[in-house]
């Protein structure tokens, strides 16, 4: 990381901002570098939205995987783009996987031969068996999965900044089935991170299942990692719910993630889609 890399400005508390500083000096350059921003993209004066996925992959999330998969490719990636049909802002997609160590997503290489993490909704790469695998997995540091994940994509936003003159929003979206229990333990140090953030430029959500395997109570640890509330939202398996409607509510939880994608109001998407709760579409 450069002397010109500034995370400071994506928070209100000092000291995390150092914490995570430290952080992504030790982040390898592929890993957080993106598709590059054109002089096009950014005459339409719409600025620049980040959005960046920390998906559990622990061995408790097999029986949601392949819906995962699924849902994300066949479902979030077109109504993402539906959703930003009128959208002027430049949108780069970037992600990990995380069990007891974190594994960057759609890391590829571009045009020009160069390692690529993060991508434009278009050029965005499907997720795959090969990227998420529960069966792979081990523990749930979920702690450690945010604290490197906020490094990674914070490094990249500082670095457009440099690049482009201008702040990117960030939005980071928590997919998991709940408890950590891998190390780091302390939840204070992912909660400072969450907490410390500068609302106006890094906003957190999570989308929580309720797995066999999973937290008992996976919506109260989001809370207690200082998520607020209205950007939590539950996908759960309702007693006597036929698979048919397991996955059309699914559906829902995609449109949610595309809305938070598109437009960043992560309260706002959740509201609609709890509201839409009983409609096929949504």
């Amino acid at each position: 990381m450069t002397s010109k890399t500034n995370i400071a400005p994506f928070f209100d508390d000092f000291d995390v901002s150092s914490v995570i500083s430290l952080k992504a000096q030790s982040i390898a350059a592929p890993i957080v570098r993106g598709q590059d921003i054109t002089t096009d993209e950014l005459m339409l004066g719409g600025g620049i939205r980040i959005v960046y996925f920390i998906i559990d992959r622990s061995p408790s999330m097999h029986e949601v995987a392949q819906l995962l998969i699924d849902g994300f490719n066949d479902e979030y990636i077109p109504a993402t783009k539906e959703a930003r049909e009128d959208d002027i802002s430049v949108l780069r997609i970037g992600g990990m996987s995380f069990s007891s160590n974190c594994t960057p997503l759609w890391l590829q290489e571009d045009e020009n031969k160069k390692m690529t993490a993060f991508h434009a909704l278009e050029d965005l790469p499907k997720l795959s068996k090969a990227d998420y695998n529960p069966f792979r997995g081990q523990a749930t540091a979920q702690y450690k999965a945010i604290i490197e994940g906020t490094a990674t994509v914070l490094r990249y936003g500082s670095e457009e900044v440099n690049r482009t003159g201008t702040h990117p929003e960030v939005d980071v979206i928590i997919l998991a089935d709940g408890d950590n229990n891998d190390y780091p333990l302390d939840i204070d140090e992912p909660r400072k991170v969450i907490q410390g953030a500068n609302k106006s430029l890094i906003r957190y959500s999570y989308l929580y299942f309720e797995t066999e395997g999973g937290s008992q109570n996976p919506r109260q640890a989001a809370i207690d990692l200082g998520i607020s509330p209205e950007n939590i939202e539950c996908f759960n398996k309702k007693p006597g719910e036929t698979d048919g409607e397991y996955r059309s509510r699914f559906r829902r939880l995609m449109r949610v993630m595309s809305k938070i994608s598109a437009g960043g109001d992560a309260a706002t998407a959740v509201a609609a889609a709890v509201a839409a709760e009983d409609d096929d579409i949504i």
